[in-house]
């Protein structure tokens, strides 16, 4: 899987996952899927209304956007979970993708993201298939709609894990970032680092200038990257 997945895309995979899946499960466990499957169905059959309906101009609030939006997480991490237990990484990175669709249908209609994790696994699993730069900005522009449309709580990052979901995507952000060698890109990723993770720039900077070093990158993105290294926050600007 070397592109964003589709709606449609999401929808059929989920329908084949019995098939996929025969050879793994037992009873309960097939049971289980099938009634996770029927309310994915009912989740497609919703927001496939939801866009019809949209396309006649009547659009809906971004609080019901949310409120659908949270709903296809939960959903999406009970059928992760499940991979987890069938001991199934590979269908667990197919699963993660399509929270990449979830994330595009809720920004599409100005919703808050409430969950990143798969998301941030999602995000950093492309980003490696990836080598198109073309391909690089747009997942690029994606990651600076997630940002923008993530919670307050989330924004907040009290945890002060070094794995924690903000933290790995704004460290992947600034990764695509660099990989896409669009300027713009950079600094969009680069100034939000310094405004959300102060406390995580200098590091982040740092290794981004070994990486300059290491994989030769052009002198545009080097001389970017230098200046960043350079900055110094010391407080946290929200």
């Amino acid at each position: 899987m070397d592109s964003m997945v589709t709606l449609k895309e999401a929808r059929n995979y989920l329908l084949g996952l019995p098939e996929r899946l025969q050879d793994h499960l037992d009873e309960d466990y097939r049971r289980g899927l099938t009634q996770l499957l029927d309310r994915f169905e009912e989740l497609f059959n919703i927001i496939a209304g939801i866009n019809l309906r949209a396309d006649e101009g009547r659009v809906i609030d971004t609080a019901e956007a949310t409120e659908i939006s949270d709903y296809g997480f939960v959903l999406l991490l009970k059928l992760v979970d499940l991979m987890e237990r069938l001991d199934l990484p590979h269908r667990r990175r197919e699963i993660e993708q399509i929270s990449l669709v979830f994330a595009r249908w809720t920004i599409s209609y100005g919703g808050t993201i409430n969950t990143l994790e798969p998301l941030v696994n999602a995000i950093a699993q492309l980003s490696n298939l990836l080598h198109d730069k073309q391909a690089l900005i747009e997942l690029c522009a994606l990651i600076d709609d997630i940002v923008a449309h993530c919670s307050a709580e989330l924004m907040r990052d009290d945890d002060e894990d070094a794995v924690r979901a903000w933290r790995l995507l704004h460290v992947n952000r600034g990764i695509v970032a660099t990989r896409s060698h669009d300027l713009d890109a950079m600094k969009r990723a680069f100034d939000d680092f310094l405004r959300f993770l102060p406390g995580d720039a200098q590091g982040f900077f740092a290794e981004g200038m070994k990486e300059m070093d290491a994989l030769n990158y052009p002198d545009h993105v080097r001389e970017i990257m230098e200046f960043y290294s350079q900055q110094n926050p010391s407080v946290r600007l929200h």
